[in-house]
């Protein structure tokens, strides 16, 4: 499948030179990591045009760096969602600036990240009409995104992947595209209103709010923007959705942080002194606690390599370098400078070498691929009746298996 059948991302095009100097998905991840942290600085700056004051905003500063969804976020491998943090809060400054160039770079650079990132910026269009009184840029906004985003899901994609577009199947109880969530939204609100008010979803909210001390709740106006993305998080019937750590809050933290600058500002002026001063004590204190390696599941175990991770790069070492590979995900990137990697079982047809993992078989519920192994002699058959691969073991370290077709 070409990766544009997945998600729409030609953002990623920008790292082709960067790869070319350090070849590998390590380069994603530090591109990834930079820039989230760059952030920050759209996070000061945005913090100190309102505010008039380098003190706070160096502050709002620090809690977006320790912010626990953003650490979340950074350690679950890479997303070019991700990508969609600094480049919304750059666009907000440049929208609060009056800088119309700069807001559309970083405007269409967010719509390349991927399809989806087009409700973010559909949040910053009724942003900027309903709360800035823009209506031609918030109208052009809003307006150009979601139609990208309609084209996106019912043909771009769709052309690319050979069947329709897979991840409106986690709001099938709304409708099955775009106009028809949207209807039933419309049309049926009551239906909709028992599936957001849940105690996990509630959970999520307060794990989103509490490391801004709950600020966004005194800015209700700028959190116009946030409804799109929180919405797309609180439809849905994935789990992983509204959970605060995964990849699907990078739409919703620009606006959190904006709406806190300004919930903020509006606290500073009602109740001037100490007051304000406090409130973000307790935000850094929620964050440092929210942020913690135990509480925020920031993957520490995974930092140091164990004897399973030693094994399996053991294994992973003697794939040769002109190997067609099918492999369960968790190998896939430390394969991906072969010229050909499938995610098993796909591609099994045309791989010479497989990389499982026996203690997770099978893998992604793929019960139908089974597998049989006589001595060094493995047999995978694709589906009751489907066809039969044969393989000798290359490699064995603990569960990790190296396969070679006979």
């Amino acid at each position: 499948m070409h990766a544009w059948g997945d998600h729409f991302s030609p953002i990623m095009y920008l790292f082709v030179p960067a790869f070319w100097l350090a070849p590998g998905p390590g380069v994603l991840l530090v591109a990834q990591s930079i820039a989230l942290a760059l952030g920050g600085l759209a996070v000061f700056a945005l913090a100190t045009q309102r505010l008039g004051d380098e003190r706070p905003a160096a502050v709002f500063c620090v809690l977006y760096l320790i912010n626990p969804s953003l650490h979340g976020i950074n350690v679950r491998d890479f997303h070019s969602a991700a990508l969609v943090i600094p480049l919304v809060l750059a666009a907000i400054y440049f929208a609060e600036t009056n800088r119309p160039w700069l807001y559309a770079v970083a405007v269409l650079l967010t719509l390349a990240t991927r399809e989806d990132a087009a409700i973010a910026v559909v949040g910053l269009g009724l942003w900027l009409a309903l709360t800035k009184c823009r209506w031609m840029w918030g109208g052009v906004t809003a307006g150009g995104a979601f139609a990208l985003l309609l084209v996106d899901t019912r043909w771009l994609i769709p052309y690319f992947r050979g069947a329709p577009y897979p991840h409106l199947g986690r709001y099938s109880h709304l409708g099955r595209s775009v106009p028809e969530i949207l209807e039933t939204l419309v049309l049926h609100p009551w239906h909709v209103l028992p599936t957001v008010f849940t105690a996990k979803r509630l959970v999520y909210l307060g794990a989103l709010l509490a490391p801004l001390a709950f600020l966004p709740l005194l800015a209700p106006a700028t959190l116009i923007g946030l409804a799109p993305a929180l919405a797309e998080n609180l439809l849905g019937q994935d789990p992983i959705l509204f959970d605060h750590r995964t990849q699907y809050q990078s739409f919703v933290l620009p606006f959190l942080f904006a709406a806190a600058i300004v919930g903020y500002d509006h606290l500073a002026r009602r109740r001037p002194g100490p007051w304000p001063k406090g409130v973000l004590v307790v935000a850094l204190m929620a964050s440092m606690v929210l942020s913690a390696s135990d509480v925020n599941s920031l993957a520490l175990a995974r930092a140091w390599p164990r004897l399973e991770h030693r094994q399996a790069h053991a294994v992973l070492s003697q794939v040769p370098a002109d190997a067609v590979v099918s492999a369960q995900d968790p190998y896939v990137p430390h394969l991906s400078l072969r010229p050909l990697v499938f995610v098993f079982p796909v591609g099994i047809e045309k791989a010479d070498h497989l990389v499982l993992n026996t203690a997770s078989y099978p893998w992604r519920k793929n019960r139908e691929v089974t597998m049989q192994r006589e001595g060094d002699t493995v047999t995978i058959t694709d589906g009751a009746g489907g066809p039969t691969y044969r393989y000798v073991v290359v490699a064995e370290r603990g569960p990790n298996l190296l396969l070679r077709r006979r």
